[in-house]
């Protein structure tokens, strides 16, 4: 192609050259060859740089693609083989899969909420929760009697508190979670900033602590079933939240709440009592709560 171009400049030079002399002689048509010549192949050069150019630009966007493609398949490969893990009947190879996750997540920001997403997954699965939490038992007690699978568990939730936590390093902002009917033993949720939230029908085991803690869309905890004590002590809901048939064992506290949204509480169940002091709430719905035991003096309590 280069060459062709070279021959088309040049014969036209010359054409030029030969018809502007006037004078068809020999050092006119020689001076008038040296010329086309010398101006032909300075075009031919600059066009063969600009096609070195181009050619260099293609070599590197192809490699740039391909090197792309293969960490996305790398990827791939490592969340496909950790949620396999997840599926292994042996606790230790569960719990390899749940890290290598953590990591894979760590590396790659914009696959974050599909973890998330699959350890939220994790812990809805069908589990029979101890009576009671854990909190208090030493190590000993928890390696003899402890069903392996509530350890998986334990270190899922673990987890996910790392990663919402907004104070620490590892923070995954803008996550959401769905915990719709999952089991949760002595769940902690304190420090956390997280988007859309849904714990509808939730049973928690032990003490749930989601102190100082920040949804940023609306929470859900319908027909969630708290079996000790809750504290939601100064946590904010920015477009509210609603614990409509949920049931309370034992004490709530949702004291310093702050909410930008209708926190909603009808027909809710409070056995011991709660307690709603010094919050602010743009509309606070206690509609047809019950109580089985009166408040503890001293609380605003239902």
């Amino acid at each position: 192609m280069t060459a062709v171009a070279v021959a088309a400049v040049t014969a036209t030079l010359l054409w030029l050259f030969l018809a502007w002399s006037g004078r068809p002689d020999a050092p006119v048509r020689i001076d008038a060859v040296k010329t086309a010549f010398g101006v032909g192949a300075g075009a031919g050069g600059a066009f063969a740089l600009w096609l070195a150019t181009r050619r260099q630009r293609t070599l590197e966007l192809q490699l740039a693609e391909t090197t792309l493609d293969l960490e996305e398949r790398r990827v791939t490969e490592l969340y496909t083989k950790s949620v396999e893990q997840l599926g292994s009947d042996k606790a230790p190879v569960r719990l390899g899969g749940l890290y290598a996750l953590e990591r894979l997540g760590q590396d790659n920001p914009k696959h974050r909420q599909s973890i998330v997403n699959v350890l939220c997954a994790y812990l809805r699965m069908p589990f029979k929760a101890p009576d009671t939490g854990l909190r208090g038992r030493t190590g000993a007690e928890l390696g003899e009697d402890t069903d392996p699978e509530l350890l998986v568990r334990l270190a899922a939730q673990e987890l996910l508190k790392t990663h919402l936590s907004h104070d620490e390093p590892g923070y995954w902002p803008g996550m959401s979670v769905d915990l719709q009917r999952a089991v949760l033993v002595d769940f902690r949720l304190s420090g956390c900033t997280l988007a859309a939230a849904d714990f509808s029908r939730a049973r928690f085991v032990g003490a749930v602590h989601i102190r100082g803690s920040r949804f940023t869309r609306r929470a859900g905890f319908y027909g969630a079933e708290f079996t000790s004590t809750a504290n939601f002590d100064r946590s904010i809901f920015d477009e509210g939240a609603f614990f409509s048939y949920a049931h309370f064992a034992e004490d709530a506290r949702f004291t310093r709440i702050r909410s930008g949204g209708r926190f909603q509480f009808s027909h809710t169940t409070f056995d011991e009592g709660a307690a709603f002091e010094d919050g602010e709430h743009e509309e606070l719905d206690l509609a047809d709560v019950q109580r089985n035991k009166p408040a503890d003096g001293g609380h605003e309590g239902v």
